[in-house]
């Protein structure tokens, strides 16, 4: 009886204390604003996208059920505005008539004036500011990057298999940077990607290195380069089926980006964390922000595209 006693004062006094952790947290604590958006600017104009799209969704509040990643927040406000060297915005400077895409959870605006211009232009800052229907603001700025570049080759080596219908296609890619370190914060960083065109069993929406975790990394540093020359490859299988499109109609795009600080900070953080493969033991990777009041990424890169035959 005496131990049943004492047990029960004991619980009683727990139930009294409030444990001192707790006075440094806000049990009331929201979720915050979720931002991904990316300005893609490509080196040929006639491959410019149309239109400029934004992801906003929110966290799980540190205490609560947790919320569905792909829930979405209609009703928001979005406004872009650029400036050129620190000068104030003129007249065509601000986007505001983004629409919600309820089925992809996106938001969009259309970036291609009618003469063909886009409002994505080298060299410019971007101010983002997004406002949630229930009164939460978020902000981030982007500069695109300037950049000129020359000396591109691509080497592409296809090795037979003892398959009939597999090869070992081994990627190689050089570029010259012209533009070098625009500052301490950006010496340059660059991201390659390619993928199959012209045959029915590659999604030709998707890179084909597109996991950031895998091996080589799609990033590439101004370390990496001698004199100002990058070298970047990649060897992969590919398989082609019977009955699939001429060999001679198989073609390689591959795309050289200079990206934005921000942006490659992330993919870094994010690759780092998929290639540790659910290891328990493995250095947690911190997830970089540069959305103020918030969480997410938002970049800029411009894109250089070469496109060559693929022969099988």
């Amino acid at each position: 009886m005496l131990t049943r006693i004492l047990a029960l004062i004991f619980l009683l006094g727990l139930s009294s204390c409030r444990p001192q952790f707790l006075d440094t947290v806000d049990l009331d604590l929201p979720s915050k604003l979720v931002v991904g958006c990316n300005l893609v600017l490509e080196s040929n104009s006639t491959l410019q996208k149309d239109s400029l799209f934004l992801k906003l969704h929110q966290s799980a509040p540190l205490f609560g059920p947790p919320l569905a990643i792909d829930s979405g927040l209609p009703g928001a406000s979005l406004r872009l505005i650029r400036s050129r060297n620190g000068g104030n915005p003129g007249p065509g400077d601000t986007l505001e008539n983004f629409g919600y895409h309820e089925f992809q959870n996106l938001y969009g605006a259309r970036i291609r004036s009618a003469n063909g211009a886009s409002f994505v232009q080298e060299g410019y800052e971007y101010r983002l500011s997004v406002r949630s229907a229930d009164g939460r603001t978020v902000e981030s700025q982007s500069t695109v990057p300037s950049w000129r570049v020359a000396d591109t080759s691509v080497q592409i080596q296809v090795q037979a298999s003892p398959s009939t219908w597999t090869r070992s296609v081994q990627v190689r890619v050089q570029w010259r940077d012209l533009t070098g370190s625009t500052g301490p914060d950006d010496p340059g960083y660059f991201r390659v990607n390619y993928r199959i065109l012209g045959n029915p069993w590659y999604n030709e929406e998707t890179y084909l290195n597109n996991h950031v975790g895998w091996y080589p990394n799609q990033l590439v540093t101004n370390a990496s380069a001698v004199n100002g020359l990058y070298t970047w490859q990649d060897r992969m299988d590919l398989s082609l089926m019977p009955g699939d499109t001429l060999p001679s109609q198989n073609q390689m795009e591959i795309v050289v980006q200079r990206i934005s600080p921000a942006l490659y900070r992330y993919l870094q953080a994010v690759g780092q964390q998929d290639s540790q493969n659910g290891n328990p033991f493995a250095e947690p990777a911190v997830i970089p922000s540069n959305i103020q009041n918030g969480l997410g990424c938002f970049g800029s890169c411009v894109n250089v595209r070469m496109v060559r035959p693929l022969l099988w």
